[in-house]
């Protein structure tokens, strides 16, 4: 996913002199590619979060399209109040791409972990947060950010994710049916869609025929297909690499609450506590109960 969003901007960037790409002392094959010919369109502002989301807003208040670029919890939550301050509130047209959601920098301890970052990021207004599920879904949706502008946060992986297989081309604001199925839906974000997958065929071996549903963008969410499922589904579940609170779940959680009549609902992802193991995304996801088979454990003892 680190590939295919950094290649596509590099791509668009020789297309339009409007585009910005500024990394926090975070390297990519690409980034040498930007520096090399797009010259001053192209920092390296080293590890000052703070100040380079100063220099993005600046820059895009100008008329530049910024693209800022580092680790998800250093580009998000140390520099939050810059977000929310001098990208939202001028409603500026900058993108930060945060590289290793969830446990994927898991090795390097609980500083590295990215479990909080989009309920942060969701509360603010004008930001919109997109969280592909593949390095296929990330290539389809970068022209769509690029052509959208504005606050967006772009929550990826750290590398070497599997794609899903290449279904219909996804659309920012709606969301991707991955697998169909009629008994129960499980609505995921981000890599951990694979399983999300095993889960699904694993609960087939039940005579459970569950629908698989990546919701990319996380907001502006899309309200139309979890509405239609709370009405001929018997249970709606949610899977994501990030705490149960503010996350994904939380989002549609917040929907479901508003609507007359709504099916059993369970958020699978890191509970309220800090995780205190460090080790592989895989696993930490066991560690957390949020692999398949404990997805499918659960989903078991709710469905049969």
């Amino acid at each position: 996913m680190r590939f295919e969003s950094i290649n596509t901007l590099y791509e668009a960037a020789l297309r339009d002199e409007r585009i910005v790409f500024i990394t926090g002392d975070f390297g990519h094959p690409r980034t040498e590619d930007f520096k090399k010919n797009l010259g001053g369109r192209y920092m390296n502002a080293g590890m000052s979060e703070q100040h380079i989301i100063g220099m993005a807003a600046g820059l895009a208040l100008e008329g530049m399209k910024v693209f800022v670029y580092s680790i998800v919890p250093f580009i998000t939550l140390r520099c939050f109040e810059q977000i929310k301050v001098d990208v939202c509130y001028h409603n500026t047209d900058v993108t930060i791409i945060g590289a290793g959601g969830g446990f994927a920098y898991g090795a390097a301890g609980g500083t590295h972990y990215a479990i909080e970052d989009i309920a942060a990021l969701r509360a603010l207004p004008r930001m919109k947060v997109i969280v592909p599920s593949s390095p296929w879904e990330t290539r389809m949706l970068m022209p769509q950010i690029i052509a959208a502008g504005g606050p967006t946060y772009l929550r990826i992986g750290r590398g070497k994710e599997i794609d899903f297989g290449e279904n219909e081309a996804p659309t920012l604001g709606r969301s991707q049916v991955l697998r169909k199925g009629s008994d129960a839906t499980i609505f995921f974000a981000g890599p951990i869609g694979k399983e999300a997958l095993d889960a699904a065929e694993i609960l087939k071996q039940c005579d459970l025929d569950v629908e698989v549903i990546s919701m990319h963008t996380i907001k502006p969410i899309d309200r139309d297909a979890i509405a239609l499922r709370a009405g001929n589904r018997r249970a709606i579940f949610t899977l994501e690499e990030h705490s149960v609170l503010g996350g994904l779940g939380s989002a549609v959680a917040e929907i479901l609450a508003e609507l007359p009549e709504h099916p059993v609902f369970l958020r699978f992802g890191v509970q309220d506590t800090w995780p205190v193991l460090f080790g592989s995304q895989t696993y930490l996801r066991n560690a957390m109960g949020i692999s398949a088979m404990h997805v499918a454990e659960k989903i078991k003892k709710v469905l049969l």
